[in-house]
């Protein structure tokens, strides 16, 4: 046998020493919230409650703002709360779920401006058969790449929008399915893609204020119509 060598190692990197058995003293009591704060951002990203504050100035710096959202459950769970969940990762140095989430709530943007669109075919919404005839797949379960080439052909989304869903999937590629991607400006496009992703829920819901009123995108009120969340207002309770 050769000779013995030696290696640098992080030991027990997935473990919150301060909790976990046997490292955790029997008789300690429970962590104070910096050590959770400190578990939850990575050993390199400072965790103390300036550097906290900061990220979060930093990540709420988006050119187009989200200032309100249909209380609707789905709306809710698939773009409002991942953004939100995505902000905090940003804020706790977690830059890839930051794209991760990104990219989750671009696909669901995608998705729902197809059912909006109510795309119609000889005189009908087109069928779940139709979508499979047409593009191989039902358009939920095509690639975002995809998706995004027919929103364009039919004329769902404009120019800046297809930008931001490109810009989205690019990034979104290069960290989280390529080995030889590096991190160094990590920071910088996960920002990016939370931003990019902001903007396209915002232009989907629709936030333009008139006469002191919200606009929503009539595509999205006639949704919220058919969930039971949108109706004419009762005179009495104005």
């Amino acid at each position: 046998m050769g000779e013995d060598q030696i290696f640098q190692a992080w030991i027990n990197p997935l473990a919150f020493l301060e909790v976990d058995e046997p490292w955790a003293a029997i008789d300690a009591k429970q962590p104070k919230l910096d050590a959770v704060v400190g578990f939850l951002c990575p050993p390199e990203i400072p965790a103390d409650l300036n550097s906290l504050v900061t990220r979060y100035k930093e990540i709420s710096t988006e050119p187009v703002r989200l200032f309100a959202a249909p209380a609707e459950p789905r709306i809710l769970e698939k773009l409002v709360w991942p953004l939100r969940h995505a902000k905090g990762s940003y804020v706790i140095g977690n830059y890839l779920a930051v794209i991760a989430l990104s990219g989750i709530v671009s696909e669901m943007v995608a998705i729902l401006v197809w059912e909006l669109g109510e795309v119609m075919l000889g005189g009908h919404p087109m069928t779940i058969a139709e979508q499979k005839s047409l593009f191989g797949t039902m358009f939920e379960r095509l690639g975002q790449e995809r998706r995004v080439k027919i929103l364009a052909a039919y004329g769902m989304i404009d120019e800046e929008a297809v930008s931001r869903f490109d810009m989205i999937r690019e990034i979104r590629r290069k960290y989280l399915h390529v080995w030889s991607q590096d991190h160094d400006t990590l920071p910088t496009d996960s920002k990016t893609c939370f931003h990019a992703a902001v903007a396209l829920v915002t232009s989907i819901i629709g936030q333009d204020i008139k006469d002191g009123k919200m606009l929503l995108n009539p595509r999205l009120v006639k949704y919220l119509e058919k969930q039971g969340l949108c109706g004419p207002v009762d005179s009495d309770t104005v």
